[in-house]
């Protein structure tokens, strides 16, 4: 009886490492030859209520997710057509209580992501030369009734992917690269808001994303904008109003990576050529709060920050396209005005946690051979505290341990 014994429970560990669930095998190949185009048109003659309005183009997405079971996502996404959503509103007398708006372009994008299980996998993003992803807003809005509140944004991403995980791990690798155009607009001319106004236009050639919880991330990422450029800009006037926002944020290559334990490690190579471009400008007639403008350009941006003990971070950052940023504002007699204007070659952050023991390890070269020019400008009669910076920096790269 013992021997048969023992002779079952060893074929009972023989059986159970013979059957051990494999993982979730997601392989995905999408090739995107047309071009992709949304358009939105609204002509609004009367007054009213509201107005939420959101217009979205996608050439190639992918998503593969897992709870409680292991994902190797494996994919290939290739734009070779256009990716271009146009939003184009009118409001004869009022946009009523609320006018929110969001136009969004994309040329790749991808998920992969578990809870409580390993994530592995590669994943490679092309936009073809020529090929464009551009997302525009135009607005304009009439009194002599007042708009509520307004939030107007432009959003237009070439590739980008993301690993995701909640207590499992993450080992994976990203190729982008993106030989086209990234451009986000926005056009906006309002005559009247109570409350507050924010317009926003981003653009984002390629982009590689990780966020784990409670576990370890391993990640190679390869990223190459070869394009024509990489802009966004936004030409915005508004007669009267509260606390006026305006942000344009304009990246060739981008990677985020964080953590909140564990290790987190991060081997990265960054190349851009073409410009790199921002522009804001701002015109506000009255208002009682602040106004604020802020135009924000960088070619290369790696950041690792993780609350956990250790953070291994490599990365080559090369920049030889021009990156610009400029905030000009034009304002009558009101409140506070703050005008900000960034713009950086290469930028380089790694971060570990100092209150339990941690440590970064790890190296960044960084050339940047294209000009870097930083531009505000401020017109106004005054009325309130008046502000301006311009930041122009070549290559920039931070190491530290410091408290979550």
């Amino acid at each position: 009886m013992l021997c048969c014994a023992a002779a079952t429970s060893a074929f009972a560990l023989h059986a159970s490492a013979q059957t051990a669930t494999p993982p979730t095998q997601a392989v995905i190949d999408q090739v995107q030859l047309g071009d992709v185009t949304s358009n939105q048109t609204l002509h609004v003659t009367d007054y009213p209520t509201g107005a939420s309005v959101s217009n979205v183009t996608v050439a190639n997405s992918a998503l593969a997710s897992a709870d409680a079971a292991a994902v190797n996502y494996q994919a290939t996404q290739q734009q070779s057509g256009d990716s271009h959503a146009v939003t184009n509103l009118a409001f004869d007398k009022s946009a009523g209580d609320q006018l929110y708006v969001q136009t969004a372009a994309t040329g790749n994008t991808g998920t992969a992501g578990t809870c409580c299980a390993a994530l592995t996998g590669s994943s490679s993003q092309t936009i073809d030369a020529g090929k464009t992803v551009t997302a525009e807003t135009y607005v304009h809005v009439d009194g002599p009734a007042s708009t509520g509140t307004v939030s107007l944004d432009s959003t237009a991403i070439g590739n980008t992917q993301g690993w995701e995980t909640n207590g499992g791990s993450v080992a994976a690798a990203s190729t982008q690269t993106h030989y086209g155009e990234t451009y986000a607009a926005l056009g906006a001319t309002v005559a009247a808001v109570d409350g507050a106004a924010s317009y926003s236009a981003t653009a984002v050639a390629n982009n590689v994303t990780s966020d784990a919880t409670n576990a370890p991330v391993s990640l190679t990422v390869s990223q190459d904008a070869d394009g024509f450029r990489t802009r966004a800009g936004m030409d915005v006037v508004q007669n009267t109003g509260s606390d006026v926002t305006a942000v344009s944020t304009a990246t060739a290559n981008n990677i985020n990576v964080t953590s909140d334990s564990h290790t987190a490690t991060l081997n990265s190579d960054q190349y851009n050529t073409g410009p790199v471009q921002t522009q804001v400008e701002l015109t506000v007639n009255d208002w009682t709060g602040a106004a604020t403008g802020s135009s924000y350009s960088v070619a290369n941006s790696s950041i690792v920050s993780n609350a956990g003990p250790t953070t291994n971070a490599n990365g080559v950052q090369t920049n030889t396209g021009d990156v610009a940023a400029l905030t000009s504002f034009n304002g009558g007699y009101g409140g506070d005005s703050t005008m900000l204007s960034t713009a950086v070659g290469n930028a380089y952050s790694a971060y570990a946690c100092a209150d339990c023991n941690g440590v970064v390890n790890g190296s960044v070269r960084q050339t940047n051979s294209g000009g870097v020019s930083s531009t505000t400008s401020t017109t106004t009669a005054g009325g309130g505290y008046i502000s301006a910076s311009a930041s122009a920096v070549g290559n920039t790269a931070t190491f530290q341990v410091h408290k979550p």
